[in-house]
């Protein structure tokens, strides 16, 4: 059926544990778009079953820039041949790497292609990553799709069981995925700033492996202008350790291991990070 759907979610296994069935029964071509590398997608979706892209800013045959005009240009380059399904993730990512206006613009061209030349897109994003009214305009074009039953269940018994655990947890520094899982996600504003939206975002920092202790306050208290508070320093610290761990494995030659495994753990554990970084910065512009 030609057109398109959202699902709600901020994790690719639950995209592809809802299209399992439709990816592995399409007849016509399937184009997955995902911000997984493809030796992750592979976990999840049979190369013999779709054209797998990476969107991503490395230079490499599969990757796609995370552009929306730079996308829609792919997938109407991509779709002249019969098509059954395009899968788009991370549309809350797109979102903070350009602009509301310019995503909602490039999900009308592709509604419109889609209808056009008979396939169905489904969209995947964290809603509580996006402005209300933005989320909004997009199910009007995307109608919202439930996620199965399990998966629901899934998720709900994540975020009910992992909140209180992961308050002592510390940072996983050796066997967390490579640098390319450390994402900047979508500043929460105020409005709309509670617990719940509190705890997600949490498990999303969580999943790349940074130590959370400090939003503990945060979820204690009941109010939520301080919890607010407490939230964007954090949040604040997490965008300049992903940037100076970015750095680092951009100049790894130039440090020691030693060098390399210290500066990534106080940045993981979120310990004095724009010192952290000031140093790092100093130490690099010596060599």
């Amino acid at each position: 059926m030609a057109g398109m759907q959202t699902l709600d979610t901020p994790r690719s296994e639950d995209v592809y544990e809802q299209l399992d069935e439709a990816i592995m029964a399409a007849k016509r071509t399937v184009h997955c778009y995902s911000r997984l590398p493809m030796r992750q997608l592979l976990r999840f979706v049979p190369s013999t079953q779709a054209e797998m892209w990476w969107l991503s800013e490395h230079e490499t045959p599969r990757a796609v820039h995370p552009d929306p005009a730079i996308v829609l240009d792919h997938i109407v380059s991509n779709t002249h041949e019969p098509t059954a399904l395009v899968v788009l993730e991370g549309i809350d990512w797109l979102v903070s790497r350009s602009s509301e206006a310019h995503v909602l613009n490039m999900l009308q061209s592709l509604d419109t292609l889609s209808k056009d030349r008979e396939f169905e897109v489904v969209i995947a994003g964290d809603s509580l990553a996006l402005n209300p009214r933005f989320w909004a305009r997009m199910c009007s074009l995307a109608p919202r799709t439930l996620l199965s039953s399990n998966t629901a269940e899934d998720d709900e018994q994540t975020v009910a069981s992992e909140v209180e655990p992961l308050m002592g947890l510390e940072p996983n520094v050796n066997q967390r995925e490579d640098v390319q899982t450390l994402v900047h996600l979508v500043h929460l504003p105020e409005a709309g700033f509670t617990h719940a939206v509190l705890a997600r975002r949490m498990l999303q920092w969580k999943r790349m492996g940074f130590d959370l202790a400090a939003l503990g306050p945060a979820m204690a208290t009941s109010d939520m202008k301080k919890a607010h508070s407490i939230y964007k320093n954090v949040e604040r610290q997490i965008t300049a350790a992903i940037d100076a761990i970015r750095l680092m494995e951009q100049e790894r030659h130039r440090l020691s291991v030693s060098e390399h495994e210290l500066y990534n753990y106080r940045f993981m554990s979120i310990n004095s990070v724009l010192d952290g970084v000031n140093e790092l910065e100093k130490l690099l512009s010596t060599r």
